[in-house]
């Protein structure tokens, strides 16, 4: 099966529910850091609009676009229920690593952890190369993603056959209850987390696929060089505490 990263409907729809506790600190701090962006700014992978949604209804001038049509779909339709009329006019479909806007802004965020969805360095560094052309100049970039852990990515180079739960939500349209498992391979050659997700609604079982390449800190380092970058600042959590070894998230801060 190949990977699908979030373009399933039943995936896109329980997005929102599956990802709460870190949805609300990633929403603080980047609220928090674009409170005095006077001119427009740009979430790369909006998804369902979680933190979009949120900034526009805070006074921001805020666009954003995602390549999951799936996911888009479960944006609008949340944006339409909040009286969000001129939504199209600032959320498209578009990819990472080549998007085009004539505008250029003040901030560019990737949260959600969606940059490591960029499985290939190519790629990586033609997101961000496109970031920086479409940041002003001073413009900053600020995104986040989990710090590696060695010893979890030791623990995942075994194959298991057995799928583990997650959790059992509601679903957002009929109350059902939907079980989300997930079984995982990690491949260390490649940095490559393969991630099989099945989702049982009941009646249907959807399962889907998803790859994750993750990234180290000296790694990343390289990576805004290459795009452009030359300042950065690094946190180990959304309350903007100093990064160590042990710290849980990467939160960068790089300016133009």
């Amino acid at each position: 099966m190949g990977a699908t990263n979030y373009r399933d409907s039943l995936v896109a729809l329980m997005y929102d529910q599956t990802n709460q506790g870190r949805h609300q600190k990633e929403l603080a701090l980047y609220s928090s850091e674009l409170a005095g962006c006077a001119g427009p700014v740009l979430e790369v992978a909006c998804g369902t609009g979680m933190i979009l949604l949120e900034l526009l209804e805070r006074g921001l001038d805020a666009y954003g676009f995602d390549i999951s049509e799936e996911m888009l779909e479960v944006l609008y339709s949340k944006a339409g229920e909040r009286g969000m009329d001129d939504i199209h006019s600032r959320v498209s479909r578009q990819d990472m690593c080549w998007f085009e806007y004539d505008l250029s802004f003040d901030a560019i965020i990737i949260p959600a952890r969606s940059f490591l969805h960029l499985v290939e360095q190519k790629d990586q560094i033609a997101c961000l190369r496109a970031i920086h052309a479409h940041l002003k100049p001073g413009g900053r970039l600020l995104m986040n993603f989990f710090n590696p852990s060695l010893d979890l990515i030791v623990k995942g180079t075994q194959p298991s056959p057995e799928y583990r739960q997650q959790g059992i939500y509601p679903h957002p349209d009929t109350g059902k209850p939907v079980e989300l498992s997930f079984k995982q391979i990690n491949d260390t050659d490649r940095q490559v987390q393969y991630i099989d997700w099945r989702i049982d609604d009941g009646e249907v079982l959807h399962e889907t696929t998803m790859t994750v390449r993750w990234i180290y800190r000296e790694e990343f380092k390289l990576l805004l060089r290459l795009a452009g970058f030359e300042k950065w600042e690094l946190y180990g959590d959304f309350d903007r505490s100093a990064f160590n070894s042990d710290s849980d998230e990467m939160i960068w801060v790089a300016q133009k």
